[in-house]
């Protein structure tokens, strides 16, 4: 995950002009990796990871225990166990689409974020990507297919104001041959490569 998502990560977490004194939300954590980098920026803040998983979080605890700033829970988007106005930040790379109640899950996230904190996601598998979608079918779990415009609706019915959706590209070269299993084809992989993942910015209103 780390190593396909993080040159996009690196990008969006760089967008979110992180303070030294942060407090950040990141959910759906994994393995910690995009917690850990928005860490070394919040130096004198408080960097926590959310996942349902219980063994990505005890991985991302062994992997950052030199790391003061940082913790990680096991929890679900849709009931986060944290104060209101608790963080400045939330962020969230490739989750939003496996929750069941991604309404529920961006209500709460807007609960624990102070008025005008930021928040930034990036998802892999939207509408517009079309080469995407040949995962709906390949995960092992349900995942919610929605567009861009759906997205934001959903962020400013659950409270988010000024919300924008554009797009990261990741820099490195497209290699000449594809040889992954995420996709059936190489021309589907440039297809992807091309569409770029989607961002989408906004900030808590009060």
């Amino acid at each position: 995950m780390e190593k396909g998502h993080r040159p996009i990560g690196e990008q969006a977490i760089g967008l979110m002009r992180v303070d030294r004194d942060g407090r950040i939300l990141d959910v759906g954590c994994g393995s910690g990796w995009a917690t850990r980098l928005m860490a070394q920026r919040a130096t004198e803040g408080r960097v926590v990871g959310i996942d349902i998983s219980d063994e990505m979080v005890e991985l991302a605890r062994s992997s950052s225990g030199n790391m003061p700033n940082v913790e990680f829970h096991v929890a679900s988007a849709e009931a986060l166990p944290f104060s209101s106005d608790e963080f400045t930040h939330a962020f969230s790379m490739e989750s939003l689409y496996y929750y069941a109640d991604i309404s529920a899950a961006l209500t709460e996230i807007h609960r624990v974020l102070r008025p005008k904190g930021q928040l930034a996601i990036v998802v892999d598998l939207y509408l517009e990507n079309v080469a995407s979608h040949q995962w709906v079918e390949q995960l092992n779990v349900p995942v919610q297919l929605l567009s861009s415009s759906q997205y934001r609706m959903l962020l400013e019915t659950a409270g988010f104001v000024n919300v924008n959706a554009g797009r990261l590209y990741d820099r490195s070269p497209i290699p000449p041959t594809y040889t992954g299993s995420s996709f059936k084809s190489y021309e589907d992989y440039v297809s992807y490569r091309r569409a770029g993942s989607l961002l989408l910015t906004c900030e808590a209103g009060k």
